[in-house]
């Protein structure tokens, strides 16, 4: 489950405290684990935003901050806010910028596009997230998870489902690019599929009811009661859901979409033991039916977590709660593991680079010998960041210009989409497997999740793209022997979300 737009530390740079005062940094290894967290740097970052002030890390008070990106363009400026070259100094000095450049983009000005900046710098504790920050203590997560594309949502969702490729594209394909046909890309689901492996995908939130305002509920144009997945980006999808507004025939193995999800307008067709709302995910766990993989979509605008949607975070905290603590409260719990994470981080500050050769400048020594991410970031593909001819996105080119990658001595003009990856994200690995209080370092992003898939349900060769093929094993992560949380523990009722959150009622 990827839920929205947070990086890593604007979520959990405090949880080594938490860990420390409850005594939860030993795993049953005998070994203490230690996150690379800002905990112990909050003197070390700021920001200066565009005036020249200076703005240092701070514990944010409120559960809903304006929206902020990742975007291309972006990603590479808070790297670096000025430079694109692959020589570049690594200053992490952009984040702030960047808000205020994006707020006033959005018609925000004066000091309320300064409050926008000064919120990058922004993070929360145990004090807000506390149901994250338990689960992740007991539980286990990677300080090195990071998005595989240097982007915004829909590249990186893509590239989650295509095992790291986006076939070129940087932009959102729909939304940014005006694409109205779907991509013919490769996807686990495919690949599954002629291997014989069940999986399906849980939808949370319908097109009717879709409110996510930077457009990551896919193509538009269907009606009210069709799923809001990722998967309806690729032309694959038309295999198990596909529109009918003529209401003739489904085409096997999808029927009417009246009698699959009770749409009283049967305007589509759809087959639920592959798409089906999340209302299905539960009865699947709680029969231990769920398939061998599966994907559940957010719900997006609504428990999404992202920034300046209307939401407060602790809507998708308790939402993930419930899905999460229905697992372990179930007969599906002794043979599952499930991964959460961000799709991509959003524009909050990070410490760790998302730089090859460079992941490491921010990093203190007492955690030993952490790997640089030049491992994991390689491209996927042929296909790289590209100018179109003409200025018109194609489907394998969308850059602008002035974009990284549009003069050849930017890093990604030279390297391609292996310059940089997306900045860290949260994440959680909760099974009755994990190891207890578990930090893992090892440098991964989401289509590790794809190659722990194809390791375990097709065999050690399968991979969609080199980037997949690349990734750790993610085994560090389990002890299949001991089974350590074979009784899970019981997490804490997350806290509840305060009234409808609006820019002007942010402190």
């Amino acid at each position: 489950m990827l839920q929205e737009n947070r990086t890593f530390d604007s979520y959990f740079g405090m949880l080594n405290p938490y860990r420390v005062a409850n005594n939860w940094t030993t795993s049953e290894d005998g070994n203490t684990y230690t996150v690379d967290g800002i905990d112990d740097k909050l003197s070390k970052f700021s920001n200066v935003d565009d005036e020249g002030q200076p703005f240092g890390l701070f514990s944010l008070k409120t559960a809903c901050v304006d929206d902020m990106t990742s975007a291309w363009l972006e990603s590479y400026g808070d790297v670096n806010r000025y430079n694109f070259d692959p020589n570049r100094p690594i200053l992490m000095d952009g984040f702030v910028h960047t808000a205020e450049g994006y707020a006033k983009a959005g018609a925000g000005d004066g000091s309320f596009t300064d409050l926008v900046g000064m919120r990058a710098m922004g993070y929360y504790d145990q004090n807000t997230l506390n149901y994250y920050y338990y689960m992740a203590s007991q539980f286990a997560i990677s300080d090195r998870w990071f998005s595989p594309v240097s982007s915004k949502s829909t590249p990186n969702r893509i590239a989650t489902m295509t095992g790291g490729t986006t076939q070129g594209l940087v932009f959102d394909p729909f939304v940014d690019d005006g694409f109205t046909q779907q991509l013919n890309i490769e996807t686990i689901f495919q690949e599954l599929d002629q291997a014989g492996v069940t999986w399906k995908i849980y939808y949370s939130i319908t097109s009717g009811g879709c409110t996510e305002p930077e457009g990551d509920c896919g193509p538009s144009g269907h009606s009210s009661a069709y799923p809001t997945t990722t998967f309806n980006d690729f032309t694959y999808s038309t295999k198990y859901v596909y529109e009918n507004p003529q209401q003739a025939a489904c085409t096997p193995p999808t029927v009417g979409s009246q009698q699959a999800v009770g749409d009283s307008s049967n305007s589509f067709c759809i087959d639920t033991t592959h798409i089906a709302p999340v209302t299905q995910y539960f009865t699947d766990v709680a029969n231990n039916t769920l398939p061998s993989y599966a994907f559940i979509e957010t719900a997006y605008g609504v428990s999404d977590e992202h920034p300046g949607s209307g939401q407060s975070i602790l809507m998708g905290q308790q939402q993930v709660a419930k899905i999460i603590n229905a697992l372990m409260q179930s007969p599906s719990w002794s043979s599952s593991v499930f991964f959460l994470s961000y799709d991509e981080p959003g524009g909050p500050f990070d410490h760790v680079p998302p730089v090859p050769g460079s992941s490491n400048l921010n990093t203190d020594s007492s955690l030993g010998a952490v790997p640089d991410i030049s491992s994991i970031a390689v491209n996927a593909d042929s296909y790289e960041p590209c100018l179109p001819p003409g200025g018109t996105p194609t489907l394998h080119c969308d850059l602008r210009p002035g974009d990284p990658g549009t003069s050849p001595g930017d890093a990604p003009a030279q390297q391609g989409f292996a310059a940089q990856l997306g900045f860290r994200l949260p994440n959680l690995v909760v099974s009755p497997f994990v190891r207890k209080h578990y930090v893992s370092h090892i440098p991964m992003d989401h289509t590790a999740i794809i190659q722990f898939v194809e390791d375990l349900f097709i065999g050690p060769s399968a991979h969609l793209t080199n980037r997949d093929a690349a990734q750790p094993d993610l085994l560090d992560f389990f002890d299949f022997s001991n089974v350590p949380w074979s009784t899970p523990p019981t997490p804490p009722t997350p806290n509840a979300p305060p009234g409808t959150c609006t820019a002007a009622s942010m402190p």
